[in-house]
């Protein structure tokens, strides 16, 4: 994603206010530079562009239809600089089917500290490693790309416990002690891209990935598992349903540098592994993933080496 900055169309206590006077924000906004985004609506997830956010809300356009109007609950997911985070809002206000007004719900007051965290790194670059680990660490779930800023989940009552029941005999002990339970079956292997230039070393959280579903206009979440200068390997954040040989786009991060490749689905491991093969890349942009590919293969074998 490109450095963004203050947005044009006003900042700080009282700025930000369109004719309409309904995007009156208090707080300082930045400009997302028509980044990609998801509004998630009651279980239905709608790309979008992101125009700008502060910490207490943002706009953006939607490419399809968002006929669900003000004052809904939408779960909002976007990009700062290669870090995924997730926030519930309301639709403060609805333009037309496409631009939306939302107005952020912190559960916190350390889910806001997260967020103001995150958007420093708009406007400083230098402190996005900082930035990135301390509120991954603070805030994201163990093995999670998605930085969660969302409410508390609800407290279930408590309910008494079932009284104990004697277990019973069994009537022929001396058969049930040698009977062997069944062995467990083995762990999937790990699928592999079909190259030998390949990083192999990613796990979950080292680099998240967007996949964009060019003909059906929606946008999916998940994590880089392996990249090779063909293809790569993509876990999506849920199970889903993706044909193969469809036209996609792979946005992540690798090494400081964003790549926004195009390629087709070749192939589909279980339910959320899909492999994506390149096409129609420069040669800039092929030297450019070359040499990170070599550079992260070096860094797994002295990691190797060290361990």
């Amino acid at each position: 994603m490109a450095t963004a900055g203050l947005a044009s169309s006003g900042s700080g206590a009282g700025g930000g206010k369109t004719v309409s006077g309904r995007d009156k924000r208090g707080d300082e906004r930045f400009d997302l530079d028509r980044s990609s985004g998801t509004p998630i609506h009651k279980g239905t997830s709608i790309p979008c562009e992101m125009l700008d956010v502060s910490l207490s809300g943002c706009r953006m356009r939607t490419l399809q239809p968002f006929t669900a109007g003000a004052l809904e609950s939408v779960k909002v997911v976007l990009a700062i600089h290669g870090m995924v985070l997730s926030i519930w809002g309301i639709t403060q206000w609805t333009q037309g089917e496409r631009t939306i007004g939302i107005r952020f719900i912190h559960p916190t007051g350390r889910t806001r500290n997260h967020l103001a965290g995150l958007l420093t790194c708009v406007l400083d670059t230098s402190a996005v490693e900082v930035v990135r680990k301390a509120v991954a660490a603070a805030a994201g779930e163990a093995g999670s790309a998605i930085i969660a800023l969302e409410h508390p989940l609800p407290v279930e009552p408590e309910t008494e416990p079932e009284p104990e029941t004697e277990p019973e005999i069994a009537e022929t002990l001396e058969e049930e002690e040698f009977q062997q339970a069944p062995l467990p079956p083995p762990p999937p292997q790990r699928p592999q891209l079909n190259s030998e230039h390949k990083v192999l070393s990613m796990e979950v959280g080292d680099s998240p990935a967007v996949l964009h579903l060019v003909a059906e206009e929606s946008i999916l979440e998940g994590n880089l598992m392996d990249v090779s200068q063909d293809g790569c390997l993509v876990r999506l954040a849920r199970p889903i349903a993706v044909r193969l040989n469809a036209q996609v786009e792979v946005d992540f991060h690798l090494r400081g540098l964003q790549f926004r490749l195009p390629g087709k689905t070749k192939e589909i491991h279980g339910d959320q592994i899909v492999e994506i093969r390149f096409m129609e890349m420069s040669m800039s942009r092929r030297d450019d993933l070359s040499l990170v590919i070599l550079e992260l293969i070096e860094a797994s074998k002295a990691k190797e080496a060290a361990g």
